[in-house]
């Protein structure tokens, strides 16, 4: 009986320890390896932080971008040619057209060389549902631009500019194609502003309020003397659809205080700059500050060097600070990863 007794008493200590040791395994007083044959370290090595000293100045957000100039004085009627080159071209710049007229015809050897390769892949290659889906759209898509492979006027009018940089290359895919129409026509009875067109990455557009009646700053390339010239414009409209091959929204900004060198095809730089900009505010880099279920928190350092979390308000932000209204004053430091 006294064996057994001794034994359930070390038994009882045993357990007793364990149940000691292993919150204290948890607090990280132990040190343990990565390796079971490691030596655990002598003394535990201390983390260095990255900190950031929190400062006050300004968040002034700004967008920039390129204006291609589509009208001086009406309204234009643009046509596209789908991404391929052409066969030809049926008008010159100048020609009276009427609504129905054909203006240019696609390569349809370049469209069926897609075709082909698109055909290819699906009878060769493994491919999850979406993939073959997409394909199989972009085939009959393809299909139509060479059923339909003449570009018609819609309206009556006069064809003002052809783009001469939109030349048939050696290959079926040309290089040398410059993105935008492939001309333009006016029409003489819908007279409206000088306009131009931007377009703008769908984040972007998320991101600012740039929308119709904004101001801009357009810019034009420098002339021959190395000169460029800034004017005053808005924006008269802006395109609701989120275009799926290259993920941009259009917006139609007014050029009617165009300088008179200004022409059609011309492309300006566009400086967009927000009305709510916070000056002289606390600010922190947008890297130190994290979100968790709608709440915004930074990490500090306590008095004895641990890291633990500060909840904050924050503002306005652009694409390198964001701003702090309360939870952080200027002088303090963030912990920066």
């Amino acid at each position: 009986m006294k064996k057994r007794g001794k034994f359930i008493t070390l038994l009882i200590c045993i357990c007793a320890l364990a149940a000691l040791t292993l919150p204290l395994a948890g607090c990280s007083l132990f040190n343990y390896g990565d390796k079971e044959d490691e030596v655990a370290l002598a003394t535990p090595i201390k983390i260095e932080y990255k900190m950031y000293n929190v400062i006050k100045g300004d968040i002034k957000r700004e967008f920039t971008g390129v204006c291609k100039v589509e009208s001086l004085g009406a309204v234009k009627h643009s046509y596209r040619s789908a991404g391929f080159p052409l066969e030809g071209y049926a008008v010159r710049t100048g020609q009276t057209v009427k609504k129905g007229d054909v203006l240019a015809s696609l390569k349809v050897d370049a469209i069926l060389g897609e075709i082909e390769a698109i055909e290819l892949r699906l009878e060769t290659e493994v491919m999850n549902d979406w993939v073959e889906t997409e394909l199989r759209k972009e085939k009959a898509w393809l299909e139509n631009q060479v059923k339909q492979k003449d570009l018609i006027a819609t309206v009556d009018g006069t064809v003002t500019y052809i783009n001469t940089k939109y030349t048939i290359g050696k290959d079926h895919l040309n290089d040398n194609v410059e993105a935008g129409e492939v001309l333009v026509v006016v029409d003489p009875q819908e007279m409206s502003n000088a306009q131009g067109i931007m377009y703008v990455d769908s984040s972007i557009a998320k991101k600012y309020t740039l929308g119709l009646n904004s101001d801009v700053v357009l810019t034009t390339a420098s002339d021959s003397s190395g000169q460029k010239k800034s004017f005053d414009a808005k924006v008269v409209g802006a395109s609701n659809t989120v275009y799926w091959d290259t993920d941009t929204v259009t917006y139609y900004i007014d050029l009617s205080n165009a300088p008179a060198e200004v022409k059609v095809g011309d492309r300006l730089s566009v400086r967009f700059e927000e009305d709510n900009q916070a000056i002289g505010v606390v600010k922190i880099p947008v890297s130190a500050l994290y979100t968790f279920e709608g709440r915004h928190y930074v990490y500090v350092l306590d008095s004895q060097g641990l890291r633990r979390e500060c909840y904050v308000e924050v503002g306005i932000s652009d694409d390198t600070f964001v701003e702090i209204k309360s939870g952080l004053e200027v002088g303090q430091q963030v912990v920066m990863y």
